[in-house]
């Protein structure tokens, strides 16, 4: 079961660059009954080291600017060593209605752009 998982979080990643980190935590907390904070910790360490083929694919296709590629990434690592430690101070039930909220509120607004 385990594989499986870990073979559509790979496919997720790979076509939608976006979700697969989701339903990684889903499946871990959820389903294997991990520890949230743990489960979290654990999908923001592979989601990085699975990203790479997929970034190594886009920058060679496409025309992306290295410069406002490395601006964000510097960004990104700033705000996200800081969202990591509001994480651990918080607690889990709030946690995970966070998610679900911002899950949701990104699927809704999907749908509505369908039209």
């Amino acid at each position: 079961m385990e594989v499986i998982v870990y073979i559509i979080v790979g496919i997720l990643n790979g076509l939608f660059s976006s979700g697969a980190g989701q339903i990684l935590i889903f499946y871990l907390i959820y389903i294997l009954k991990q520890d949230t904070k743990k489960s979290r910790e654990f999908s923001l360490s592979v989601m990085p080291i699975i990203s790479i083929p997929t970034f190594i694919y886009f920058f060679s296709k496409s025309d992306i600017n290295l410069i406002t590629c490395l601006i964000f990434v510097v960004i990104s690592l700033i705000f996200g060593y800081l969202g990591n430690v509001v994480m651990k101070k918080m607690n889990n039930n709030i946690l995970n209605l966070i998610s679900g909220l911002f899950l949701f509120i990104l699927s809704f607004y999907s749908l509505w752009r369908l039209k």
